[in-house]
């Protein structure tokens, strides 16, 4: 059902931009903390490698987008697949909803999180991710609409 597909898409984007959000800071800390052993940092090429973990690390952002223009693409592919009955036009634009109502309660989640102090300047790293979350109703709302219209608007194809 392309409906639920929208759903899909907020809940997978907060999920993975939460756990990248998480890893990055965790990997700017043990990177940190490693690069200050002396036992660790004796050789430029060691502090070299692990500070281009770092920097894989903040790459994870595109990761976040990346999964986000697929899911919709997919979205777009399904829903012209999918037969579109007129008769469950009401149901796909109920799902929608609900979508949006809970995409709206992830977006303030992901905002109360990235906000704590403990993480500090981590969303820096993440301008990509945090404005899909931040405005996830509103891309969800746009979505489920493109979905709506691919699925329901087309001409209904009949065999011979």
């Amino acid at each position: 059902m392309s409906a639920a597909d929208v759903l899909m898409i907020g809940v997978l984007i907060f999920a993975f931009g939460l756990g990248f959000f998480v890893v990055n800071y965790m990997m700017d800390n043990v990177v940190d903390d490693m690069v200050g052993m002396s036992q660790i940092n004796s050789s430029n090429a060691t502090v070299t490698a692990l500070e281009s973990v770092k920097d894989t690390a903040a790459r994870m952002d595109y990761v976040v987008f990346g999964l986000f223009i697929g899911l919709v693409l997919g979205l777009i592919v399904t829903s012209w697949f999918i037969g579109g009955n007129p008769m469950f036009m009401f149901i796909y634009f109920i799902v929608w909803v609900i979508a949006v109502v809970i995409t709206t309660v992830l977006a303030n989640t992901w905002e109360t999180v990235t906000d704590m102090v403990i993480f500090g300047t981590t969303i820096t790293d993440f301008p990509l991710t945090n404005n899909l979350m931040l405005y996830l109703p509103i891309y969800i709302a746009v979505v489920g609409f493109i979905g709506f219209v691919i699925m329901f608007a087309k001409p209904y194809m009949q065999g011979e």
